[in-house]
Parts: structure tokens; sequence; C-alpha cells
């Protein structure tokens, strides 16, 4: 069954590229009937699933330059939400380089630190990760470290060393036992039991790790989201790291949160930075902000229900 959904996913790429190659690229390709079925899901909501928040027209060229990135985003919603994240996620970087200073490493780890992101809008995004991004999240940080033979190759492993400089020991405490009790086997099961875990730490909840207790602060789980999930997956689709999604015979309704999810924060961080007399004077009003991602948040669940956090 695998095999011959495979060779189907395969035919028809080949098969789109073909039809192209004598018409020229002038109309879509045939969907895949998991595309099919998300445009009818989505066909079938009542109310959008994205609501953007109104932008004034102030500030120069580089506030421009980002809104022509948000077009571009919204453009590619809701089909092509892994490449709205890409735009998003090119607009939110353009607006560190005034709110943070170094490479972009080095700003998403003060913006995390704070004080230039709004602590109640990262909560909020903290607290509604789906679970195809935790998933996402625990193999780039426990499975393909693991994978590592050399300290050397482990030294360089991008993910985690972006989070080594924390020196948070809940954190470290945190990923040793996902490492040691759920990362060890080959175990799908185990794994996604090691994802749930992280999403409940990600969320700020206390728990009892090998008879420790452990809570991540805001800081810390804010450097995991831009550090160790935004830029992490930026990187990977930038690299050729990872199948693009949709066309992939892997892909199922579930595939969609995480991409998803991923342009909602970047998004999201981006309207944070934005807020009152920040930068470009864009003066975005904070109630106004958090009340339209809750809205998109809850319109996400009333897309995907149980495939979100299932």
């Amino acid at each position: 069954m695998v095999r011959a959904d495979r060779n189907f996913h395969r035919r028809e790429r080949i098969a789109a590229i073909a039809e192209w190659s004598k018409t020229g690229v002038q109309q879509p390709r045939r969907p895949l009937p998991i595309e099919r079925a998300f445009a009818d899901r989505v066909a079938q909501m009542k109310r959008p699933l994205f609501r953007p928040v109104e932008l004034p027209n102030v500030g120069g060229v580089e506030y421009h330059r980002q809104v022509s990135y948000l077009v571009d985003a919204f453009d590619s919603i809701p089909a092509r939400v892994d490449i709205a994240f890409d735009s998003a996620w090119k607009a939110f970087e353009a607006a560190t380089r005034l709110a943070a200073s170094g490479n972009v490493t080095d700003r998403l780890k003060k913006l995390a630190a704070g004080p230039g992101l709004d602590g109640g809008i990262l909560a909020l995004l903290l607290a509604d990760i789906p679970a195809q991004s935790c998933e996402y999240l625990f193999k780039r940080l426990v499975i393909d470290f693991r994978s590592l033979v050399t300290p050397e190759e482990r030294n360089v492993h991008q993910p985690n060393r972006r989070l080594a400089g924390l020196g948070d020991q809940d954190f470290v405490t945190l990923l040793s036992v996902l490492q040691t009790r759920y990362g060890s086997t080959g175990d799908h099961a185990d794994h996604r039991k090691g994802a749930m875990l992280l999403r409940r730490a990600l969320t700020g909840e206390k728990m009892d790790l090998q008879g420790v207790d452990v809570t991540l602060s805001l800081p810390v789980r804010s450097a995991v989201l831009l550090s160790g999930l935004l830029y992490t997956a930026r990187n990977d689709r930038f690299h050729g790291e990872s199948f693009s999604p949709f066309v992939s015979s892997a892909a199922t309704m579930r595939t969609y949160t995480h991409p998803y999810f991923l342009f909602l924060a970047s998004y999201s961080l981006l309207s944070s930075l934005w807020l009152g007399s920040g930068l470009y004077g864009v003066g975005l009003q904070r109630d106004h902000v958090v009340a339209n991602i809750s809205a998109n948040l809850e319109a996400a669940h009333d897309l995907f229900g149980r495939h979100w956090l299932g």
C-alpha cells in the first residue's frame, strides 16, 4: 500500500512537469488528494482561516520591505502555508535587525531573553504548539543529535549548539530525560511521548523529572521557540534538508499544522515588534494584536480539529 501510494505521488510529480513542458507553466497542476481534501476543509469553514492586523501606511523602505514579504505570505494562504512561513520569516528576520544587534543567531537570543518581544504574546504561542511541530523539534534536538557519533559532530549540531548557551539547569535536565528515556530507542511511540513531554515543558508546566522539579522559564521557552523551532525549520527549508511537504506521499492533514504554526508564529512575533511606539512607529495596539493571535489560533483549531494535538 505504501509503495503504491509513493509510486502514485512520484508519477504525479513527473506528470505535472511533463505537462508544463508542453504547455508552459500557465495553469496550476492537478492537485493531489491531500491538497484537495485540505482545500475542501478550508472551504467548509464558517470563518476565515487567517486574518492579519490592519497596518498603517508609515515608515520608510525597511518597513515597507517587510510589508512586501507579508503580502507574499498572505498570497500563499491557504494552499501553501509552508511558503507563507518562508515569507513571514523573512519579514520577521528583517525587523529583528533594528530590534537587536549582531547576526541573526545573536539577535534571536537577545529577543528571547527580552525585552524586545512581548511576553504575553510569546506565552500565547508557546501554549498552543501543535503536536507535529513538537515531534519535529524532538527529532531535531534529540534523535538527530543522538545519531551523531563523534564529539566534533555533536558540537556543531546547529539546533543544540544554538541552545547550548542558555545555561539553564532545568533545560539541561529536560534534554537529558528526553535523550535517555525517549530518544534511546527506535520506537515511534517513545518518540511521540518525548515530543508530548517537550510540549508540556514549553507551556511552562511544572514537572517532576527524575525526582527533580523542572519548570522552564519564559526566556528559555522563548529561545526554544525562536532558535530551536522556527530558525531550525527555516534553515531546513532554505538548505533543502526537508521534502516539500504537500507533494509528499507522507502528507496528511496533520502535515499542514506544522508549517501553518510556523507561519502564524513568525507573523505574530513580527506584530509584537511593531507594538506601540516600537519599530518604525507602526504603533499596533497590544490588545488588538493579542485578540488577533487568539482568533487565528481558534480558527486553526476549527480547521484542524484533533489533528492539531493528535
